[in-house]
């Protein structure tokens, strides 16, 4: 099959699939005046969709991406700016959590928007896994209390500078400042090697939390789990987590306990201009 098909009564030749393709494998064919594929542009194509979203006669399609599967953007789908700017700056990271589940069906619709976001290549190397039981969770921050634990044990410095044993003793009095008292915890990781994988993981976490706001949940970054998933085996095992893995990103999620009703304030930005 043709990596690429084009309908021949509503390709109107303006072009625009190729001037978007990110690789250049599509070009204007002088005799036909339509879009057709360069030579091994099957083997080139990274699949990103942007020739088959972009035309606005839904003229073309990738063999893998039939236009009439893909969803049409409605003509007012850019939010405000406004309300943007106002969404961007109020959302708040949750420590004070409520005694409630997250829907599965809701965790499922966050990781499905956060595979949206933008890697490089369209490689999407994130891989996902789900703390969900509360007691799965409670125990997970006890083998990151056992980590920091040996850490400590070890006189290391990096245990020394995040004070450590201060999170210990806030859990030995029952207050848990590693997982917050959150239901649940979000993991992404992906092979140590792919260049691409960490930073894939921050951007579409960042998706995830927008969402996770918008949907009227609490989400944190969980840098502890992140640092412990990297450094402890313990926590590892009972994660899954094969030993070509890393951890790139980690996330609480629940329902916040209290409802914020300010921006706060933040320092200026420093910019140098060229």
């Amino acid at each position: 099959m043709s990596l690429i098909i084009v309908d021949k009564n509503k390709c109107k030749a303006d072009g625009i699939c190729t001037k978007v393709c990110p690789i250049e494998i599509l070009k204007m064919d002088a005799d036909k005046q339509m879009p057709a594929a360069i030579e091994n542009a099957e083997e080139m194509c990274i699949n990103c969709g942007h020739c088959v979203c972009v035309c606005p006669h839904a003229a073309l399609s990738l063999a893998k991406m039939p236009v009439k599967d893909l969803s049409e953007l409605p003509a007012d789908w850019r939010i405000p700016e406004d309300k943007l700017i106002t969404f961007l700056k109020g959302r708040r990271s949750i420590r004070q959590y409520k005694n409630k589940e997250v829907f599965k069906e809701d965790i499922e619709k966050l990781i499905d928007i956060a595979r949206y976001a933008p890697t490089g290549l369209n490689k999407q190397p994130v891989r996902w896994t789900v703390v969900y039981a509360k007691d799965h969770t409670r125990k997970l921050v006890e083998l990151v209390v056992a980590w920091m634990r040996k850490l400590i044990d070890l006189k290391s410095p990096m245990a020394e500078s995040l004070r450590m044993d201060l999170t210990i003793a806030m859990w030995q009095q029952g207050k848990d400042r590693i997982c917050r008292g959150a239901p649940h915890v979000i993991l992404g990781h992906g092979l140590k090697e792919d260049m691409i994988a960490p930073q894939s993981t921050t951007i579409a976490f960042t998706y995830l939390e927008l969402a996770a706001v918008s949907m009227g949940l609490g989400p944190c970054w969980a840098g502890y789990v992140n640092m412990a998933v990297n450094s402890s085996e313990e926590v590892r095992n009972f994660l899954g987590l094969s030993s070509r893995s890393a951890c790139f990103g980690a996330m609480l999620l629940g329902f916040s306990k209290y409802e914020y009703k300010r921006i706060p304030l933040r320092n200026n930005p420093k910019i140098k201009w060229r």
